[in-house]
């Protein structure tokens, strides 16, 4: 960019609250770099493009991404699976003391690829810790071997779908049919949280194991001032049946045992007790689940 006054300064031009300025590097400024601007048309005389706005954004994420672990494009859910776990497979193969540029090469790629399917934190999470269980077993892991518990906040820590690295993000997000025996059992981990919620109770799905509808755990809080609520775990048994047991999720302290006395006394813990031995009574079966009964 040459200016009126006759000097010619070479930057990146950018945009900052709709004003054209000319970031310029200079080793002597307190930064490393200076800013002209803003610019105006009468200030300027001539311009010569030097880079493009793609070539710099490629660059740049060239410099980001480092050498690329796939150099094809990925086109079917086999494809993006098989990156990203083969992307997840090279950041596990990094010592902890090892290269720490290239493992944020490696994890700025498979954020980049993640990101192109909209897959979620947790389920990024399953891969990634997946990708480092193989290095020393054969035998697909569970997630207590994953997480090291056999339950997980969804948030946190998910298993991924095959749909989940569909690139059609109509597949995606097509809703899981839930198992007919979910909606069926009055007990099941989505009725029990129903019913909770249905007697007043201010309840909500605390832990999901894997798969989620047979292992869980819902967070009733009670009434009462300050922390007081109970972490009711169901896990469904050999023969099919929903097993519940219910805990005192407050530390045990004379402030806690006090708060516990006070709950024991109330009306939502005696209804959250009848709603733990029948579950939902009024159930609400799908399409489906009606069909299989005629």
């Amino acid at each position: 960019m040459t200016f009126a006054s006759g000097h010619p300064v070479e930057g990146e031009l950018q945009i900052f609250g709709g004003h054209r300025m000319l970031v310029i590097r200079d080793p002597a400024a307190p930064m490393g770099h200076r800013v002209e601007g803003p610019l105006r048309r009468a200030d300027v005389t001539r311009v010569e493009i030097l880079q493009s706005r793609e070539e710099v954004r490629a660059e740049q994420r060239a410099q980001r991404f480092g050498k690329l672990v796939f150099n094809w494009e990925p086109k079917t859910r086999e494809d993006y699976r098989g990156q990203l776990e083969g992307i997840a497979r090279a950041i596990a193969d990094i010592p902890r003391d090892g290269d720490f540029h290239r493992r944020l090469e490696l994890e700025a790629q498979f954020a980049h690829l993640a990101g192109r399917i909209a897959l979620g934190q947790a389920k990024r999470a399953w891969v990634l810790a997946e990708a480092a269980w193989y290095r020393a077993h054969n035998s697909p892991p569970s997630m207590a071997d994953l997480w090291g518990s056999d339950l997980a906040s969804p948030s946190c820590f998910r298993r991924p779908r095959e749909e989940d690295f569909d690139p059609d993000p109509a597949v995606r997000n097509r809703p899981v049919p839930v198992p007919t025996w979910v909606l069926q059992d009055p007990r099941s981990i989505r009725n029990m949280l129903a019913a909770l919620q249905e007697a007043g109770l201010s309840a909500r799905i605390h832990r999901l194991g894997d798969p989620p509808h047979e292992h869980g755990g819902i967070l009733v809080k009670m009434p009462v001032s300050g922390r007081a609520q109970f972490a009711l775990i169901g896990r469904r048994n050999g023969a099919g049946v929903m097993d519940w047991t219910h805990a005192w999720d407050v530390l045990d302290t004379p402030t806690g045992a006090r708060r516990l006395g006070a709950v024991r006394r109330c009306a939502a813990y005696h209804r959250m007790l009848r709603v733990l031995l029948v579950g939902r009574v009024a159930l609400q079966l799908d399409f489906a689940t009606m069909l299989e009964r005629l």
